[in-house]
């Protein structure tokens, strides 16, 4: 925020390099699913979680490794 203060070209409801807006419905779906969240990790079994985990992790890593690679 602090370095985005001076930044010119932002967006309204920005502050610094912050988009207020958008910090406020992340926040908002954050907080009110949690509780979703932490009861469905209690009733999954370690081992099926781990799996989910691992297969969100290398989803994401190819996806970057895919737009590294077309974007140069």
């Amino acid at each position: 925020m602090y370095f985005g203060m001076q930044a010119s070209g932002l967006p309204d409801g920005s502050l610094g390099f912050v988009y207020l807006p958008a910090l406020l419905v992340v926040s908002l779906a954050s907080v009110s699913t949690a509780p979703l969240g932490a009861r469905t990790a209690h009733r999954l079994p370690v081992q099926s979680l781990k799996r989910v985990f691992a297969l969100m992790l290398y989803t994401l890593a190819a996806y970057m490794f895919y737009k590294g690679i077309n974007a140069a």
